[in-house]
């Protein structure tokens, strides 16, 4: 879903700016958030590589590091937009979730399993996706874990967390705070 609401935000904002040629405020400490995007695509392409076992390994760090940046960013730019709080709190679900499983999202299969998503169900088993690990009954607060499926006919079929769905109307309210607030030029 994330990529959904990125989508939808940068066509609101581009249409926007069109019709109005907004000033906008820019955030502080951007780069802190590409920062943490940055370091959680590398950790997914190393571990699918000859490095998995240092990955796997420094898993709880590589997550520290990357909600460190996404909370830095969050609490940096708290007093400038106010939704930018619905955007934390979606971070902070995923980040507890994560935390309290070993540093890995539990992820429930029941999607994977009836859509036929083998392969992906057999990177999951061997930890071959990273952060991520299968639902078992011994994860802690599933009720966090990635357990709303999203099915076909939905062109990219998935299964998310509270915090994913919180996170991604964070971004929206963002973007719509961002255009009532811009000067015009």
């Amino acid at each position: 879903m994330l990529i959904e609401s990125v989508a939808i935000c940068i066509t609101i904002l581009l249409i926007s700016y069109r019709r109005h040629r907004f000033d906008f405020r820019p955030f502080k400490w951007l780069p802190l958030l590409f920062v943490g995007f940055l370091v959680e695509l590398i950790a997914v392409q190393l571990i699918k590589g000859t490095h998995y076992n240092s990955v796997i390994a420094l898993t709880f760090y590589i997550q520290i590091i990357i909600y460190a940046c996404l909370f830095s960013f969050v609490l940096k730019n708290v007093k400038y937009y106010k939704t930018i709080v619905v955007l934390g709190f979606g971070f902070l679900l995923n980040a507890i979730v994560i935390f309290a499983n070993n540093s890995r999202m539990p992820v429930d299969t029941a999607m994977a399993i009836n859509c036929g998503f083998t392969e992906s169900l057999k990177l999951l088993n061997k930890g071959l996706i990273f952060g991520h690990q299968t639902m078992t009954s011994a994860v802690n607060l599933p009720f966090l874990a990635d357990v709303i499926s999203i099915y076909p006919p939905y062109p990219r079929p998935q299964t998310l967390s509270i915090g994913d769905i919180i996170i991604d109307i964070g971004l929206i309210l963002l973007t719509i705070e961002q255009i009532r607030t811009a000067r015009k030029v």
